[in-house]
């Protein structure tokens, strides 16, 4: 017998996940720590190599191979055509010959389950659940036929789409086939080893019905469900499935179909439930990570008839984790708050930076505080590529409630997770050692420190046209600062303590004190207008608060815009090629100008643009080129200029008509109000936008340290070297034998499984993974409700986008998004209505919305999951409801 060509299990063959397939692989292994899996052999991926060669050989593989993907249906079709007619090399006839001698030896009436294995299948990384073939029931001699079509599924549409999404190289096609004895079941089904929908780590999810698996499987069936704690090992929650269908071997092969077998009794016994979840809890343990099982029960006998990773939980690095049954500390990801808006894995260097930004903050105003930080006792940490609040810390500071109230506006889904949390559950049972210390000893440094921003806000109240001529003198000094006069010469950690002192000096002394009397002019126009006033004067109230000057995020949008108006859509065509253009000043003058100042003004912007490693305008033009290619220039209907400034036309005059209504006093305090928050409303984003003028320019000074070590042989590429921390370069600097590629491998395995993972960080985790949501909405049939952020109604199809490079926004598109960043402003210029999981009125993709005039809906929970592409929808701004049309 080949071993190259055909293993069998159990046996005593060493094999490789390379030459039976990720299923195959993990029978394997299961058989060898003892499991109870069904004998059966393995066809290895050498046995298919002749049939693949065939099928690269063939004009329709050729045609394949340079077409795009929504030709694939066809021609994937056409290969998988091919595959019957196959020939058989003498090798591969010798193969089955032996296979069929294996399976003989079980005896002449076993019928067998035959399945592909993919090398790149049942990974930690991809599923590819449902994409590969399987039959079952099948008699000895249907085995050949069983197997070509399990090697036709690897030429499935299906599979050539999940791999190229997933980083697979599409043209490499390889698979392997299990052959393994059919369980003839009473009872079968599939188990997860966590739960998939809390993502909770300390509880097991069953689902069973009657007959084999299949009708679980494939959702043809509304199987029962339970819930297992795997601690205690109680059933914390049993639901009685309908079981309208289940699958029965045949007598002679194959399957067969029952209505509402035993459909009103529960398939399993407690005893069964805490059999299965044990050996579940043992496969976990085996894998050291949690498992996706299908299991049977045949005879009373207990059978595991697969195991793969679950490859969409979120997970925790161990720091942040309690041990099971322990009780649970609870984190808030600040990193999705309004100022970060980090929906991705933070690089190490970028969280490094986070960190130490936040201790300068703290020794700035409260000095250095004698005590350990750490996740378990500190407020905020840094861990598992995210910014994290101690919530279980925090409400030794203020209740849930209270936190839900403070929130409200900024986050409403947060604010209800808070407002329904379990205080007595979750608060830390001791109080931590920074809240044992009198804060008012710390008050007097914290008020001096704020002295300068407290007097220019106060200034900003009574001079407010002098104000902001001071305020704009310093502004430009800042800019001119970090932008012209910058020092790259000093070593880095000097560069970082020097102009990170200068940042927030401006900071809390300039940019911030102006952006809170802007912010408090706002929040104080319905004080001023008066609590009881008509609709009509309501509705002018609420123009004061839209159409504010000098937004920096607002302009960049414009500007990019108008960036785009100067080129032909042709030029759009060729990116690459249009960005060497650009480079080489092959452009028009006009336009070379425009880019230019867009790039003096903004190249410090981009997505994801808060953590340091990602890559900026200035760094890459394409990223500015490719969202302005995503525009329609040509629409008289609409231009972000002219809708911006219509809303500033309507403040003006919804503040002259209210002016006209009002008494003396109340005009006095309109007149001020209005004009405070004309010149200092639409500084919303200068501290963040001063802020990443610095970041831009640490990250240059940060590269100029990963080409050195380049050139040193230390590292493969400059940007390596936000794998790695700011310590990590100063041992890098002592240890000259520190080998920097295993330093950045270690720095980023967690945050690798998180990029092949999660596209979406919960708000709100616990210590053993249970993310927490806000309860269920009282919602009509056919609506989704949220928060009115931005008012306006309109109609058209989702555009579902979890970056903002995913695929364009068509004209009148509803684009949906977890959350957004600046990086997201071009797309709104295409989108009819913006809406949103994560945000509330002061978010980024809220305030856009605003002054571009486009409706806005934000805080509704699962909304990734509640929509789809091309669904049509009417989102209604105003209402803060998203009503389903199709």
């Amino acid at each position: 017998m080949d071993r190259t060509l055909i293993v069998s299990f159990p046996g005593t063959e060493q094999t490789t996940l390379a030459e039976v397939g990720g299923k195959g692989y993990s029978l394997i292994r299961m058989v060898e720590a003892g499991f109870p899996v069904p004998p059966g052999v393995v066809l290895t991926t050498g046995f298919f190599a002749p049939w693949f060669d065939e099928i690269q050989a063939s004009a329709t593989w050729t045609a394949l191979a340079d077409a795009t993907p929504d030709k694939w249906p066809t021609l994937c079709n056409e290969l998988k055509g091919l595959c019957p007619a196959l020939p058989l090399t003498a090798n591969q006839r010798q193969a089955l010959q032996d296979l069929r001698q294996l399976l003989a030896a079980l005896g002449d009436e076993v019928l067998w389950a035959v399945r592909s294995s993919s090398p790149e299948e049942d990974l930690a990384s991809a599923s590819f659940a449902g994409g590969y073939a399987t039959r079952l029931g099948v008699r000895p001699a249907d085995l050949e036929e069983a197997v070509r079509h399990c090697f036709a599924s690897s030429l499935d549409e299906r599979v050539f789409l999940y791999k190229n999404e997933h980083g697979f190289d599409v043209l490499s096609p390889r698979i392997a086939v299990v052959v393994q004895q059919q369980i003839d079941s009473e009872i079968a089904g599939v188990g997860f080893s966590l739960n998939p929908i809390t993502n909770d780590y300390d509880e097991a999810v069953i689902d069973a019905n009657w007959g084999l698996g299949e009708s679980v499987v494939a959702g043809l069936a509304s199987p029962d469900h339970f819930i297992i704690d795997k601690v205690g090992g109680q059933v914390v929650d049993k639901k009685l499935g309908a079981k309208q269908v289940s699958i029965w071997l045949g007598a002679d092969g194959g399957t067969i179909e029952r209505k509402n077998h035993r459909s009103a009794a529960f398939t399993l016994s407690d005893a069964q439930l805490g059999e299965l979840t044990e050996v579940m809890c043992r496969i976990e343990q085996r894998y050291e990570q949690p498992m996706d099982i299908e299991w049977a029960y045949a005879d009373g006998r207990l059978y595991v008839l697969q195991a793969r990773p679950i490859t969409t939980y979120v997970p925790l690095p161990p720091e942040m984790m309690t041990r099971p049954g322990e009780r649970r500390m609870l984190y808030t990801d600040i990193a999705l708050s309004s100022g970060f808006t980090i929906n991705a894995p933070i690089s190490p260097m970028g969280l490094a930076w986070m960190e130490e930004g936040v201790v300068n903050m703290v020794e700035l105003f409260m000095g250095r505080l004698d005590l350990d930080l750490a996740f378990e006792e500190g407020l905020w940490f840094f861990a598992g590529s995210r910014m994290y609040q101690n919530l279980s810390n925090a409400m030794w500071l203020a209740s849930p409630k209270k936190m839900a109230k403070a929130g409200a506006e900024s986050d409403p889904l947060m604010a209800e997770i808070l407002a329904n949390l379990d205080a007595k559950r979750y608060r830390a049972p001791t109080r931590p050692p920074w809240a044992r210390i009198r804060m008012l000893r710390f008050m007097p440094r914290f008020l001096w420190r704020l002295r300068g921003g407290f007097g220019n806000m106060l200034w900003t109240v009574l001079a407010p046209e002098r104000a902001r001529r001071t305020y704009q003198k310093k502004i430009d000094t800042y800019e001119t600062e970090v932008i012209e006069q910058i020092d790259y010469s000093l070593p880095l950690d000097e560069f970082r303590q020097t102009y990170s002192a200068l940042s927030m000096r401006y900071l809390f002394g300039v940019t911030m004190p102006a952006l809170a009397a802007g912010l408090a002019a706002v929040a104080l126009v319905d004080r001023v207008v008066g609590k009881k006033k008509s609709a009509e004067t309501k509705a002018l109230a609420d123009k004061l608060k839209l159409g504010f000057s000098g937004d920096v995020v607002v302009e960049m949008g414009i500007a990019l815009f108008r960036l785009a108006k100067r080129l032909e859509r042709s030029d759009f065509g060729d990116l690459t090629r249009l960005a060497e253009r650009i480079e080489q000043r092959q452009m028009s003058a006009e336009f070379l100008s425009a880019w230019d100042a867009f790039l003096s003004r903004y190249g410090c912007r981009g997505p994801l643009e808060m953590d340091l490693a990602s890559p900026r305008y200035a760094d890459n033009p394409g990223l500015a080129l490719r969202q302005m290619s995503f525009m329609t220039v040509d629409d008289a209907g609409f231009d972000p200029e002219a809708a911006h400034q219509r809303l500033v036309e309507q403040r003006w005059r919804a503040y002259e008509a209210l002016m006209s209504q009002s008494g003396w006093l109340r005009r006095a305090l309109l007149r001020r109000l209005h004009r405070i928050i004309d010149l200092f409303a639409g500084t919303r984003d200068t501290p963040k936008h001063h802020n990443l003028l610095f970041h831009h320019a640490l990250r240059k000074r940060v590269l100029t340290e990963g080409r050195r070590l380049v050139q040193q042989g230390r590292l493969d590429a400059p940007e390596d070297v936000f794998d790695m921390t700011f310590d990590d370069l100063e041992a890098a600097a002592l240890q000259p034998s520190l080998d920097l590629r295993k330093v950045r491998e270690e720095r980023t395995r967690f945050l690798k499984r998180l990029e092949a993972q999660v596209t979406q960080f919960p708000g709100v985790i616990d210590s053993r993974g249970r993310i927490l949501r806000p309860p269920p909405r009282q919602e009509k049939p056919g609506e989704l409700s949220g928060a009115a952020i931005s008012p306006g109604v309109v109609t058209g199809p989702v555009k579902l986008l979890h970056n903002p490079y995913e695929k364009p926004v068509n004209k009148g598109d509803i684009l949906v998004a977890h959350t957004t960043d600046p990086g997201w402003t071009p797309l709104f210029v295409n989108a009819a209505a913006i809406v949103l999981e994560v945000g509330g009125v002061l978010q980024h993709g809220a305030v856009v919305a605003r002054e571009y005039g486009k409706p806005c809906v934000a805080g509704i929970d699962g909304l990734m999951t509640k929509l789809h592409d091309n669904q049509r929808v009417e989102v209604d701004g105003t209402a803060g409801v998203i009503r389903l049309l199709s």
